[in-house]
């Protein structure tokens, strides 16, 4: 149950879902409602825990950017098999989606429209999904940074090119259907679409200036399969069947499955359509091996230990900005507690900055105060020299010996309960990156600029069970082994 089944065929990847499906008792369907506070996160915003049933579990793989396998490594502009130049291309993808988030938020909160001139769709993992009847599979990007779920769809007016041109064909799915004008699906759908009559319901979703996907709301069958080879099919996922995208950042790749806190994201509908209980977790391997191996992915939480968690806290100011923040109180390198005001990590009044979780971005992004204390303490407790013309501050280990001590970086977040912080170890391996071709360590940490949305990402994360209990509203982790 739990080994990896990997069927090939040439050109085509597959990965085969595990469904885990226990008898249990009723499924608990509770939902996520975003906070309504802002700048500091008050004591009525606190999780109060509700009991979580482990009756429905499904089991998926992300397969990273740079792995071999990945559609995307084969259509990548850099050499994916260069430690070097992955660590420039993920700095580079890092700051840009930092800044994406940041106008989203900013345009938000000045004009209601929850868009930005700044094109930031590159992520970092894939998955696959089948949809229709007959299913046909495809890969997608998963993405904690929004919510909307959608394929490239046919006909096609101008579609993200595929090694094999073949995107989803509604007319040869059964089970298809498209949102009249009246359906919620319509209605409520992000950034309110076309519709006259009785339909159909036209859908643009941007994702920056000029960058956007837009099409047909539609509902369909997503089937996931056991290792026993199965199928679970789940019925009327809301969907985007998107005929037009103008997006970079998507070469081989399907669509994309959003994973936000809103409404139309997959794990949010599978908690309302099929009874998922409101959760998803997964656990990633380390940078260096994304090349060669994949991590793990959960609908649902199996049985875990985890027993550390934070709230997880909404934009009061910009309802819409879905994503994953949390109330950071303060930062330490080895043992030593940083000088960095205690409200630097709130969310501000006009609804930027906060911090986040977020798997689509490959570094962990601090701005202002925090990033100078983190750097100018790391500097004083690993001192070795920097390496000039790096992509993120690296430095010459090659005098470095058995005895080296490498640091941590520990974030202190708030806890549950409110009481004492709880502590996001950054270990040696999630801190420092290896820049191979030169023996160097480049540190995973970069500066963005003040007010931006600071983010915690998917290198800080490795080797750690992160679970996102929107059941509960917080957010869990254990350090562990992911691969």
């Amino acid at each position: 149950m739990e080994s990896l089944m990997i069927r090939r065929a040439p050109g085509v990847l597959v990965l085969v879902v595990a469904i885990m499906l226990q008898a249990s008792p009723q499924i608990c369907l509770g939902r996520h409602i975003l906070s309504t506070g802002s700048g500091r996160p008050s004591d009525d915003e606190t999780s109060t825990t509700q009991e979580v049933n482990y009756d429905k579990v499904l089991k998926s793989y992300w397969i990273h950017r740079d792995h071999p396998d990945s559609p995307a490594s084969a259509a990548s502009t850099y050499n994916t098999s260069s430690q070097s130049e992955r660590i420039a291309a993920a700095a580079r993808r890092s700051l840009t989606r930092a800044e994406y988030f940041s106008r989203r938020v900013l345009d938000a909160s000045s004009s209601g429209n929850f868009d930005s001139p700044v094109e930031a769709v590159e992520l970092d993992y894939a998955m696959a999904v089948s949809v229709g009847t007959p299913p046909r599979q495809f890969i997608v990007y998963a993405d904690t940074g929004s919510d909307l779920v959608w394929l490239n769809c046919k006909p096609c007016i101008q579609c993200i090119v595929q090694p094999a041109d073949n995107p989803f064909d509604p007319t040869q799915s059964t089970s298809y259907q498209e949102a009249s004008c009246t359906d919620a699906a319509c209605t409520e759908f992000p950034n309110p679409p076309t519709c006259v009559g009785t339909g159909p319901c036209d859908y643009t979703y941007g994702y920056g200036e000029g960058t956007q996907t837009s099409g047909i709301v539609a509902y369909e069958t997503f089937t996931f399969t056991a290792l026993d080879l199965s199928s679970f099919p789940i019925e009327h996922i809301t969907f985007g069947c998107g005929q037009n995208e103008t997006l970079n950042g998507f070469p081989g790749i399907d669509g994309l499955v959003g994973l936000g806190q809103g409404s139309f994201s997959l794990p949010s509908q599978l908690s309302l359509v099929s009874g998922f209980t409101d959760i998803f977790s997964y656990c990633l391997i380390p940078f260096a091996s994304t090349t060669a191996n994949y991590s793990t992915f959960y609908f649902g939480v199996p049985e875990t230990n985890i027993s550390t968690y934070t709230p997880i806290y909404g934009n009061a100011v910009v309802p819409s900005a879905t994503y994953y923040y949390v109330n950071v109180t303060g930062i330490s390198v080895g043992d030593v507690l940083l000088d960095i005001p205690a409200d630097f990590f709130y969310i501000s009044t006009d609804g930027s900055g906060g911090i986040i979780f977020d798997s689509g971005t490959t570094l962990t992004l601090l701005s202002g105060v925090a990033y100078d204390a983190v750097l100018q303490e790391f500097q004083n407790q690993f001192n070795f020299p920097i390496v000039s013309n790096s992509p993120t501050v690296c430095f010459d280990v090659s005098s470095s010996t058995a005895s080296t001590i490498y640091p941590t970086i520990v974030l202190h977040l708030q806890s549950v309960s409110g009481a004492e912080p709880v502590d996001f170890v950054l270990y040696p391996e999630n801190v420092l990156l290896p820049f191979l071709e030169t023996g160097a360590l480049c540190l995973s940490i970069m500066s963005v600029p003040a007010g931006s949305t600071m983010i915690i990402g998917n290198t800080a994360q490795a080797d750690h069970e992160m679970v996102f209990d929107r059941v509960n509203r917080q957010i869990g982790w254990a350090s562990t082994t992911c691969t």
